[in-house]
């Protein structure tokens, strides 16, 4: 049967602006000593924004980590602009990362899922949000993008979306995870 792991040490490896690397020691149930490497982020949003039932709204732009342009809901990290609790600060954020990427403002933000990023090497957590009734800002309106980011803002029908699921074009999971429920959500309402 498998047991905790207990706490034994904790060395941070790195530090930057937007996560930290701990290298974590832990005591296994039979008493070794294991290394468990941690990257520690804090919370992040994502967000489909549904123009109407059939086209939704999303962003293409170079990922260097996978050295290829990637097509992606909006999302982005909570970050000292973001208050309250963990879920409000959440909702915030998704708010902001909407008018920061595609200049819309969600008449309608409803969570649809909140979950880890990627257990294995991280403790971030991602919730997931569907926007409806965008309303666009102009100029005044509008909030700075985040230094560095660049990207084409790109409405695609279901149809097109279920094209490139079928043709593995797809290939960022939070942006799965939102199609999926896309398709859930337009089979309850007889689409």
């Amino acid at each position: 049967m498998v047991k905790k792991e207990e706490f034994y040490s904790n060395e941070v490896m790195y530090e930057g602006p937007i996560f930290k690397i701990d290298s974590r020691r832990v005591k296994l149930f039979d008493g070794t000593i294991a290394q468990r490497d941690v990257v520690t982020r804090g919370p992040a949003v994502g967000i489909l924004p549904l123009v109407d039932e059939d086209h939704a709204v999303f962003v293409k732009q170079w990922r260097e980590p996978v050295k290829d342009f990637v097509l992606e809901i909006p999302a982005g990290k909570v970050d000292a602009r973001d208050h309250g609790d963990v879920k409000t600060a959440c909702h915030e954020a998704a708010i902001r990362e909407l008018n920061e990427e595609i200049r819309v403002h969600p008449g309608h933000l409803e969570e649809f899922a909140d979950g880890f990023e990627a257990v294995g090497f991280t403790d971030s957590k991602i919730a997931l949000y569907v926007a409806t009734d965008l309303e666009h800002l102009d100029g005044s309106d509008q909030l700075p993008r985040d230094e560095g980011e660049f990207l084409d803002i790109i409405t695609v029908s279901y149809d097109e979306m279920t094209k490139m699921y079928e043709a593995g074009q797809l290939n960022d999971l939070k942006t799965l995870a939102a199609y999926f429920h896309w398709t859930i959500r337009r089979l309850k309402n007889g689409r």
